[in-house]
């Protein structure tokens, strides 16, 4: 199973941006669908945990939703994060939530990049400021973002519609992301039954390896214990070189 989770900041009921976010989370899905079990999207609204934001930032105690927030986000297999342009930046609230979050959240995690603006003058702010973010959490990024501006939408703004441009890029961005999902869970492609197999089959082998392992390190203590009982001058074999009881003292060192 994999779980796809979008972070956007929607300013209103109905914002372009909440309508991005969930258009690209749809593509992605449609794309890991093909071999993927089951996909489910889980979707956060950064303007409802406004407030929680601000109170972590002055208080550095988060609120149980905004920690189920972090915690989604952690446990995500690919994360959609969507956020609306002002003033040639993203709208504070996308970049603060994740300057709360745990720098190891991100670790790893898929990420795919998009916003909206007014005009096409602002499709380069996300890859500015989101992307150098993101990349200190050492998320992985897809190489595509996706801008929309206003006139990218059907000629009624209030639809929803995109326009024949938009929609193809929707399109390329989620088979990227979902790509790059399969690239880093290729097992989970395979289906709940073969995974599981497949799961089983590792521990036995891990089960084997194990005992296997703790035989040849009961032997190398007993290796060591007999070095370390022999006089200095006659030990051999791999010593552990920062031991105080392998170092050989500068007296007997002068005397050789």
């Amino acid at each position: 199973m994999f779980e796809i989770v979008t972070v956007a900041t929607g300013l209103s009921e109905d914002s372009t941006t909440s309508r991005l976010a969930a258009r690209l989370a749809a593509a992605t899905a449609s794309a890991l669908e093909t071999t993927a079990p089951e996909v489910t999207v889980t979707e956060i609204n950064l303007r409802t945990l406004a407030k929680e934001m601000v109170t972590m930032t002055v208080s550095g105690l988060p609120s149980p939703a905004l920690e189920n927030a972090f915690a989604a986000v952690e446990s995500a297999d690919a994360l959609i994060t969507v956020a609306p342009i002002y003033k040639s930046q993203p709208v504070g609230l996308q970049t603060l939530f994740f300057q709360l979050i745990d720098d190891a959240a991100l670790a790893g995690t898929p990420v795919l990049i998009g916003s909206t603006g007014g005009t096409a003058r602002h499709s380069l702010a996300a890859e500015t400021s989101l992307r150098p973010l993101l990349s200190y959490l050492k998320a992985i990024t897809v190489p595509t973002a996706v801008f929309a501006a206003t006139d990218d939408w059907g000629a009624d703004t209030s639809g929803m519609g995109e326009r024949g441009s938009l929609a193809e890029r929707i399109t390329a961005a989620g088979a990227e992301l979902a790509g790059l999902v399969h690239a880093l869970r290729p097992a989970a492609a395979e289906g709940e039954t073969e995974a599981q197999q497949h799961v089983g089959n590792q521990r036995e082998g891990t089960g084997d390896r194990r005992h296997a392992g703790d035989r040849r390190h009961a032997g190398d203590q007993q290796q060591y214990a007999a070095q370390m009982s022999a006089p200095p001058a006659v030990r051999r074999g791999p010593v552990d070189a920062f031991d105080p009881n392998a170092v050989t003292p500068l007296a007997e060192l002068l005397r050789s």
